[in-house]
């Protein structure tokens, strides 16, 4: 429950346009502390799957919410997100054991109706599939998101009816403490407590102590006693030992390192030997008896069981499951038969209706899917072509834009030039000014001190007299406690007799004797064996009974099971044949459009070839026509010069009283702040010195006020000593206790506020 609140939280808390994933992910894990590998994963693969398929699964909780609106709170919308990524995408890596444990830690009710939405056929089929299948392949709708769906529901069935069931329980709980809260009210009852038996409070036999030999056995000889040796070791023989296997090691050593002993040559291994010869051989024979491929003998295949003539041996849950599957058909046949006869009409029709709509609706899908494809293919060719002419427009507006970034980085360079001088004066202005308030703050911390000290002193000298008194009372407690246990560990001594035929008349119901009470007992497991003997007797006749109903329903299922065998061998044929006939109703319909397909593209590229024939015409014909007016060449080029002059000469006179009206509006503009700026620090000037005056008045009020209430304490604790000397001169401490008080320390402050009268008392 802990994980799911985590998931939900770090989903809910996400905003796409303030971070990114990755970095919330890494945000809120540091947040809270949590470093586990484990978790870590969880959480992150949750975060990255519900921001990827945020379409899928806010199709889902749209749907839930709309149909079940009456039985969901729109609160739980990310929860129910979390559980839809779980259960739709990450439900076979999980384990359906651990997704069970996901969802018995949530509420009931709501769990109960998320799965029952969700794992349902009729709900992923046409509520969910249609609306998926606009954002995503059909393949990946129809397999990893319905298929797998559908694979885990009998076993989300079970959970909902162990969520059911626990309701109910919930329910029932809550109706009886509502009945007996009811009762109690009209007087009725009370909580509805019994009488709880209990065994008998009987003596425990003690265990008898075996008494002790009267006479030692003798043993008739002395053992020798084990020398000293035996578990010392000698440290002389043991460092000879070594000193003598160090030797041995050394000669073998130079023994075997001489080339003339090295290595072993052995006079077998140098005679001929067809050792390896027959090895060889007879590993060939063993080889060619495994090898069953090439000595030619094949293997027979196993035969295959034909249907009907296996022989199962069935159970009798087995049988009676069957049983009941048949009698639910039979009786939903009946039912409809009896509907048929009173309302005098057949839904037959309607389901191949529908049948038929449903096929007719998966061919426009189809038909649509390979209309989508060949517009993407149309699409890419129309991109390929406005891609050029996007790049030459990007080309022209990167330089404009570079124009205009070049201006701005030199117009910050001068603000920020500007706001570094402003702040420079600011800073030398506040460093003139900040040496008073810190001295005044230092002298009233130094008086704090001092009072705090005086106080705790005071404070530490009362609470050492009251741990001596405490000391004292401890010390007597313990004194008489100790008296006490002696006069409890006083040995008594006790004898009780029992008396098996005495009745304790002491006013309980159903009181007898202890030979009474056997003489019971008895009797009761008389009247218990008979009454097993006669159920044994019952059970062997409802299990006889139970056999022969058994023999006969397997007899009418074996019967059943034929006649149902035959009809799905003629249904699956008939299924094949439907099948053969849509696949090639299919491959027509590819065919056609692959034809369609090329043909629009061909009548494409002969619109495209004829625009570029037209192109290289028009191209022609220019050129023919500047050859043919190549002859006024010189005149053309001689007025363009001179254009061209006249119109430079316009844009040089321009561009200088366009400057000439910029310098004069700059110079204007940082006259106006710089009297701007000027008079904006005369203002703050203005108030930090009305701040610090204010500040200094408040200061001495501060001073005065602590000076009046150290008087008035002083006042306080004088009328104290005063009230201390009358009230506790008959204790000897009294007088210690006003000597001290009035002994020059009468200034000491109390820090923890205590009563000084309570505290001497």
């Amino acid at each position: 429950a802990e994980l799911v609140r985590r998931c939900e939280e770090i989903v809910s808390t996400y905003h796409a346009g303030r971070t990114t994933v990755d970095t919330h992910t890494d945000e809120y894990l540091s947040e809270h502390g949590i470093v586990e590998p484990e978790d870590v994963c969880f959480l992150q693969q949750v975060m990255y799957g519900c921001v990827r398929y945020r379409r899928l699964l806010k199709i889902m909780t749209s749907s839930l919410f709309f149909k079940h609106g009456g039985e969901t709170q729109r609160s739980d919308a990310t929860l129910y997100t979390v559980l839809g990524y779980l259960a739709l995408l990450r439900l076979s890596e999980l384990g359906f054991a651990d997704f069970k444990a996901i969802v018995l830690s949530q509420e009931r009710h709501a769990m109960t109706v998320f799965l029952r939405f969700l794992f349902d056929a009729d709900t992923l089929r046409v509520w969910l599939r249609p609306e998926w299948m606009k954002h995503y392949e059909p393949s990946f709708v129809e397999d990893e998101l319905v298929g797998k769906a559908l694979t885990f529901a009998p076993q989300v069935q079970g959970v909902v009816r162990v969520l059911e069931g626990q309701a109910a329980a919930e329910a029932s709980k809550r109706d009886e403490e509502a009945a007996a809260l009811k009762a109690l009210a009209e007087g009725r009852g009370g909580k509805g407590e019994c009488t709880v038996p209990e065994p008998f409070n009987l003596t425990a036999p003690k265990a008898r102590l075996v008494p002790p030999p009267e006479e030692t056995i003798p043993i008739g000889f002395k053992p020798t006693p084990v020398p000293p040796t035996t578990y010392v070791e000698p440290k002389r023989d043991r460092e000879e030992l070594e000193r003598r296997k160090d030797q041995n090691r050394i000669e073998l050593r130079a023994k075997y390192s001489d080339p003339k002993v090295q290595p072993f040559r052995l006079k077998t291994l140098e005679r001929p030997s067809t050792f390896e010869k027959v090895k060889a051989e007879l590993e060939a024979a063993r080889d060619a008896e495994c090898d069953f491929e090439r000595s030619g003998h094949r293997v027979k295949p196993p035969p295959a069981p034909r249907p009907g003539e296996g022989n199962v041996r069935l159970n009798a849950a087995a049988i009676l499951r069957e049983d009941s599957l048949y009698r639910k058909k039979q009786q939903q046949e009946a039912e409809k038969l009896q509907a048929y006869e009173q309302e005098l009409r057949d839904s037959t029709e309607y389901y191949e209706w529908r049948a038929r709509m449903q096929q007719h609706e998966k061919e426009e899908e189809a038909a649509a899917a390979e209309r989508r494809r060949i517009e993407t293919l149309l699409g890419e060719e129309a991109a390929k072509e406005s891609k050029l002419r996007k790049h030459n427009e990007r080309v022209a507006v990167a330089a404009a834009v570079k124009l205009q970034v070049s201006e701005g980085a030199a117009q910050r360079r001068r603000d920020e030039e500007r706001a570094r001088l402003e702040k420079e004066a600011r800073v030398l202005d506040v460093h003139a000014q900040r040496d008073k308030p810190a001295l005044a703050i230092e002298e009233i911390a130094k008086a704090n001190h001092a009072r705090a000290s005086a106080m705790r002193e005071e404070a530490e000298r009362l609470a050492a007299a009251a741990a001596e008194e405490r000391r004292a009372e401890d010390e007597r407690r313990r004194d008489l406690i100790q008296q006490i246990r002696a006069l409890e560990l006083v040995p008594r001594k006790r004898v009780v007799a029992l008396d098996p035929t005495y009745i304790p008349n002491i006013g309980v119901l159903e009181q007898m004797s202890l030979a009474e009470l056997r003489e019971r007992l008895r009797m009761v497991e008389e009247e218990r064996s008979a009454e097993e003997k006669k159920k044994r007797e019952r059970i062997l006749a409802a299990k006889a009974s139970k056999e022969k109903e058994l023999k006969a329903r397997l007899s009418r299922l074996s019967h059943i099971r034929e006649e149902a065998a035959k009809d799905a061998a003629r249904r699956v044929e008939a299924a094949k044949r439907v099948e053969i006939e849509a696949e090639e109703q299919r491959h027509d319909r590819l065919a056609a459009a692959q034809l369609k397909l090329h043909q629009e593209i061909e009548a494409k590229r002969a619109v495209r070839l004829q625009e570029e024939a037209r192109l290289a015409e028009e191209l022609k014909a220019i050129k023919m026509k500047a050859q043919f007016l190549g002859a006024d060449a010189s005149a053309v080029e001689r007025k363009r010069m001179l254009s061209q002059r006249q119109g430079a000469q316009r844009e040089a006179m321009a561009r200088q009283d366009a400057i000439v009206e910029a310098s004069s509006a700059t110079l204007s503009t940082e006259a106006k702040e710089l009297a701007q700026r000027r008079l904006n620090l005369q203002r703050q000037r203005q108030k930090h010195e009305a701040f610090l005056r204010d500040y200094e008045a408040s200061a001495a009020q501060a001073t005065d006020a602590a000076r009046h209430d150290e008087a008035e304490w002083q006042a306080s604790r004088q009328m104290l000593q005063t009230r201390l000397g009358l009230g506790l001169s008959h204790a000897g401490k009294a007088q210690v206790a006003t000597k001290e008080l009035g002994g020059g320390q009468s200034n000491r402050p109390n820090p923890l506020g205590l009563d000084e009268s309570a505290i001497v008392a």
